[in-house]
């Protein structure tokens, strides 16, 4: 209460009233700032909320906005013909609280490797895993390798790195889960030309979108069918 006392803050019954020496002023705008006259300095909070406030609505009518050769905005009230420094609408001011945009943790304690990976597509890559006969490196290694990177195990004991290898290669059988699912979800229908990579759809590689390359592919296959047809009927 001292603080408060000798801040000059204990001195109103309302919790809005400004202290003494604090008037209460509008921007062009709308905003609402505070003046301490006796440190002679601008705030956006109230000096005892800490809110900070704008203005409601358009000025009421018959009264206008003006500006004077300090900057200060005051008004012009024409129909009792007098001027006020004092905004009509701080009476109708709502609090402005700002929200601060949250960070939101994507992934936590609970989250697995293939649900970090899901949509990715790391054909053309190489990973190199230590330890990827158990734990984390086995996880690691076979998130990776279902994703279409090539990986390379690397572990101490060979017999254990084989073992890992089959484990990993058992659930290929996996692989024809995207084929099926493209050729029969029901919301994939009267659907073409997307990229879908363990049922989900993902962006297809640089190379892949690279025109030059598809119009290379449609020759060769184009080549090879006639070479094909030609040594049919030959």
């Amino acid at each position: 209460m001292a603080a408060l006392r000798y801040a000059g803050l204990d001195d109103t019954d309302s919790e809005d009233e400004l202290p003494p020496g604090w008037e209460e002023r509008t921007t062009k705008d709308g905003w609402v700032y505070y003046a301490n006259h006796t440190e002679e300095k601008t705030q956006w909070e109230h000096p005892k909320t800490g809110k900070r406030k704008r203005v409601a609505g358009d000025l009421p009518y018959g009264w206008e906005q003006e500006t004077d050769e300090n900057g200060q905005v005051f008004f012009v009230d024409h129909i009792n013909k007098r001027t006020t420094y004092v905004d009509p609408r701080l009476a109708f001011t709502v609090d402005d609280n700002p929200t601060k945009p949250t960070t939101q943790q994507r992934y936590d304690g609970s989250t697995t490797a293939m649900e970090i990976l899901q949509g990715r597509d790391f054909t053309g890559k190489v990973v190199v895993v230590t330890g990827a006969n158990s734990g984390i490196g086995f996880e690691t290694a076979k998130s990776f390798a279902l994703h279409g990177a090539h990986v390379i195990l690397a572990c101490r004991n060979m017999a254990r790195a084989s073992e890992a290898v089959s484990r990993i290669l058992e659930e290929w059988q996996q692989g024809a889960a995207t084929t099926v699912y493209c050729a029969a979800a029901p919301e994939l229908e009267g659907l073409g030309g997307m990229y879908f990579n363990n049922c989900c759809r993902c962006m297809p590689s640089p190379e892949a979108q690279s025109e030059e390359t598809a119009r290379a592919l449609w020759a060769l296959s184009e080549r090879l069918i006639q070479e094909r047809l030609g040594s049919q009927s030959g």
